[in-house]
């Protein structure tokens, strides 16, 4: 069954909850505005010009002191100087936003779709001949691929690489046994990278396409029906 998250496919040293924990201030703010949201900023956005995606989420102020919901934004875009790497797309942000739990499944595989990927052929094999360059690893044959040019390792000879759709990987790679993506491997964990490079089943990702493929259809049919 596939997993529900790509958080779980971090390493353990990586995953942070989203929110804090509400402090007493907290706490004394939620008793003196019951009803009332507290949101949380990014620590590291200009305080003069607060938008929508420098919010994290918030908290819902019950009537007893406390707060009774959680509310994490998913258009949340952090501020390099708070995660230590900047984006170089949309769908690095997604894939951080994914991970970090602001973005859910459905967001994630829509934009691996439709985006476009860079692997590196093997240097005794320049035209690919031999198909995809998987290579051997303790879970089976994983296929390594940089969500931008700059993710790429600098020694990488520029006539090995391959641009690749996000569709032809989800249809064509994913769904063979004993498949791994492993997305830009070797970014730094030190530097904030290790967010932006997890390894994913390719059977997990079959699945999640399937679903999000079947909830589009499901809803293009009802649009269709209801006009």
């Amino acid at each position: 069954m596939a997993k529900t998250r790509l958080y779980d496919f971090m390493e353990p040293n990586l995953r942070r909850e989203i929110l804090p924990t509400p402090t007493d201030s907290d706490y004394a703010w939620a008793r003196a505005n019951p009803g009332k949201w507290r949101y949380l900023t990014d620590p590291n956005a200009d305080k003069s010009a607060i938008r929508k995606e420098n919010v994290l989420g918030g908290w819902l102020a019950d009537d007893n002191g406390g707060f009774a919901e959680q509310w994490v934004n998913p258009e949340f875009i952090p501020v390099p100087e708070s995660i230590h790497v900047e984006f170089t797309n949309d769908f690095e942000l997604v894939l951080w936003r994914a991970i970090r739990g602001f973005n859910n499944i459905a967001w994630f595989i829509e934009a691996f779709s439709r985006s476009e990927f860079t692997m590196v052929l093997a240097a005794d094999d320049p035209q690919g001949q031999r198909g995809w360059p998987f290579l051997s690893s303790k879970w089976g044959r994983t296929l390594d691929i940089y969500t931008s040019p700059v993710r790429l390792p600098k020694d990488v000879n520029p006539w090995l690489r391959r641009v690749v759709p996000g569709r032809e990987l989800l249809e064509q790679v994913c769904p063979q046994e004993s498949v791994w993506l492993s997305l830009n491997p070797g970014l730094s964990l030190d530097l904030g990278g290790g967010l932006l490079s997890p390894t994913i089943p390719g059977s997990d990702l079959t699945d999640w396409w399937r679903e999000w493929s079947d909830a589009e259809h499901t809803c293009a049919a009802a649009e269709s029906d209801a006009t």
